[in-house]
């Protein structure tokens, strides 16, 4: 699995977010936005997830990564979301 470098994934993010019901151009302020929420690794599991609601395994399989790791990068973002007020509670 290869890592995109720096903009290039924040770019891939933005474009991926762009693609959902509510349009969000990629720009400069987007970008910082991105990269304040989303490590390298996060971004690059978000944007290798499916649109649909979707259980590990199909993640794991869509993004690359093993299950075991997976689950580290999303409770780490669930932690994030947490901290900043945000609740959101998974079964994994």
């Amino acid at each position: 699995m290869g890592h995109m470098a720096g903009k290039d994934i924040y770019h891939n993010l933005g474009k991926k977010i762009d693609g959902l019901t509510v349009r969000t151009p990629f720009n400069d302020t987007l970008y910082g936005i991105l990269k304040e929420l989303y490590t390298q690794e996060e971004a690059d599991v978000v944007i290798k997830m499916p649109y649909s609601l979707s259980n590990i395994g199909r993640i794991s399989k869509s993004s690359g990564y093993n299950n075991s790791r997976l689950k580290q990068i999303l409770k780490g973002m669930e932690v994030a979301m947490e901290a900043q007020g945000i609740g959101w509670v998974a079964e994994m």
